[in-house]
């Protein structure tokens, strides 16, 4: 992600299209930096590597976790071809496409999605979809398809790969590794909450990354090479490409890993790591301007988002540390572990910043589930005052406490030798997953809504692809915002009036007049006016409602307008052709 967040502004100022050679061209050229930069670096400390059986059993949590990762999904989506129903998921599929079909990967590109008519369009950091679009360009399959296969990769791999990562860059044990890779894709509120609130596709994608990240940092830092902090900065820039929100996550668990790291020996610190930090820092900012910039642009908006508190503090807190957010029942054994595992981490001085890192989160999170103030909705305010946004990030350094915890039980008969060892890991972790099957089933039933509803039903999809055949290039088809009709351009390739979920403060005047009177443009003329403008040809409604929406004022009883003639229909979802010759003069 860090190469596309670097190229794609790069291409969208010069004139470039966004494609595959593109992103490899800039991938070579990173390296090339990179490898100029080692021509005249100091040369790095190695780090021990682990033993063939500890690189095995790491090996085989990653496996495991992959297993869990991928079963989950596959129960929650009814199948990776399910097309995804929950708020954002339209926005994103439809940007997807549109940097696919036009080569614009600019990062205020999706201003045509929820303001179109205005010409500066509007920021949005768009690395996930620019990546994303290359692979629907490579691959010919539908959005969905693209969309939930990235899920699949993200959790079965990412993940638990991110989170060996981490625990090799600070010298961790194997047994820890593998541990903390079999117990990552278990939570519920990191990934697959994210998948069904909101359907957060590039908060995950920047979320899966920090870990990652982490690990890089940490071995610059440490092994003092050069030529890795091209590469740290180049992810960083990645993550600012992907979502905003992950520098503030970035900047927060690196700042507590560097107050610990700076503790005992601060002058040390400011003489050996402050000046590398300068330079880091600096490099990265003017890779990212676009991104900075644009984040900028969006401060005020996020800033006054406010979700209204839900529950009460001490109950926040509960729902936090025993894994039970918007649940009927807590993760009882994995909340056990984690617990458990910062405990134990207490007493190694390495680990102390995950725990510190936890309560910042955990304050976060209480302060944007239960209360209602001016500084909650400040602190929180670069995740939109979101709390589910919030509880996900918790799970990262819980995921490592449960790691350390699990590895702690193995470790109890370490003096009885390597072949006991291994037999008791193996129970040990086969005992978690009997247990608790990797909570597959529980969270595989929390992403059956929002894959399984009724926005988009397989009628209307398949009205969808119809109408892809009927409508020519440049045609536009005048749709309600309110039902699964968003999905028109991700699935069919037209492009609709209403290209997201209608939001009053950014609905534009000619679209929200539409919206009130599009069904009187037989006599309405402003209406009339407005169809002729923006070309609009043919209408369509379907039948599934998103949350509590109803339909639009001008959007009802088109059988009965005279200017426009149905020419597809199913059970749920009806196509007209516009009559120009009877719009009203």
């Amino acid at each position: 992600m860090g190469v596309v967040g670097v190229g794609a502004p790069l291409t969208s100022a010069a004139g470039i299209r966004w494609n595959v050679w593109v992103l490899l061209g800039c991938t070579v050229a990173i390296a090339v930096v990179v490898l100029v930069v080692q021509r005249f670096a100091r040369n790095p400390l190695t780090q021990p590597a682990w033993s063939r059986t500890g690189s095995l059993t790491v090996a085989a949590g990653v496996v495991a976790a992959g297993g869990i990762a991928t079963l989950t999904l596959l129960r929650g989506t009814y199948g990776l071809d399910s097309v995804p129903q929950g708020w954002d998921a339209p926005y994103h599929g439809n940007g997807i496409r549109f940097i696919a079909e036009t080569g614009n990967a600019g990062n205020r590109a999706f201003g045509w999605i929820d303001v179109p008519d205005n010409p500066a369009g509007a920021f949005y950091p768009n690395a996930y979809h620019a990546f994303e679009s290359i692979i629907y360009k490579l691959t010919g399959v539908t959005i969905p398809l693209v969309m939930n296969t990235g899920m699949v990769v993200t959790a079965a791999l990412v993940v638990p790969l991110g989170t060996v990562a981490l625990v090799k860059a600070f010298g961790g044990r194997a047994g820890f590794a593998a541990a903390s890779a079999l117990v990552s894709t278990s939570f519920a509120a990191y990934p697959f909450d994210l998948w069904q609130w909101g359907q957060l596709y590039p908060y995950v994608a920047g979320l899966s990354l920090i870990l990652p990240f982490l690990a890089l940092f940490v071995r610059w830092l440490d092994a003092r090479a050069d030529r890795l902090g091209v590469l740290v900065a180049v992810v960083a820039v990645g993550l600012a490409a992907v979502h905003s929100a992950m520098m503030f996550v970035a900047v927060l668990l690196v700042l507590c890993y560097l107050v610990q790291r700076a503790w005992p020996a601060p002058r040390e610190f400011l003489r050996r790591d402050l000046p590398r930090l300068g330079l880091l820092t600096v490099g990265a900012a003017v890779i990212a301007i676009p991104y900075l910039i644009g984040a900028s642009t969006m401060a005020g908006r996020t800033s006054a988002y406010n979700w209204p508190a839900v529950t009460t503090p001490s109950r926040a807190f509960g729902d936090a540390v025993l894994l039970g957010h918007e649940a009927e029942a807590p993760q009882y054994l994995l909340a056990a572990l984690s617990l458990f595992g910062f405990y134990l981490m207490l007493r190694e001085p390495v680990w102390r910043w995950a725990l510190g890192a936890y309560v910042v989160f955990l304050g976060l999170f209480v302060a944007a589930d239960s209360v209602d103030a001016a500084w909650a909705t400040a602190i929180t305010s670069p995740w939109w005052n979101d709390r589910w946004r919030l509880v996900a990030v918790l799970v990262l350094p819980a995921t490592l406490a449960a790691g350390w915890a699990l590895n702690h039980l193995v470790k109890l008969v370490e003096p009885r030798g390597q072949v006991v060892l291994l037999v008791v890991a193996a129970l040990v972790a086969g005992g978690y997953l009997v247990v608790t099957h990797g909570y597959v089933g529980r969270n595989a039933i929390r992403l059956h809504w929002t894959f399984r509803s009724t926005v988009v039903t397989d009628q209307e999809r398949q009205g969808l692809l119809e109408l892809g055949k009927i409508v020519k290039p440049g045609e536009r088809v005048m749709n309600d915002g309110v039902d699964g009709t968003v999905w028109m351009y991700a699935l069919s390739g037209a492009e609709p009036i209403v290209g997201h979920y209608p939001n009053p403060a950014t609905m534009s005047p000619r679209r929200k007049l539409l919206l009130d009177r599009f069904n009187q443009i037989t006599t309405d003329s402003a209406a009339a006016q407005v169809v002729r403008d923006l070309n609009i040809r043919y209408a369509v409604v379907s039948s599934g409602l998103m949350a509590d929406f109803r339909r639009s004022p001008g959007m009802v009883d088109l059988d009965d307008v005279a200017a426009l003639k149905a020419v597809y229909r199913n059970r749920d979802f009806q196509l007209y052709e516009v009559d120009w010759s009877r719009l009203a003069r």
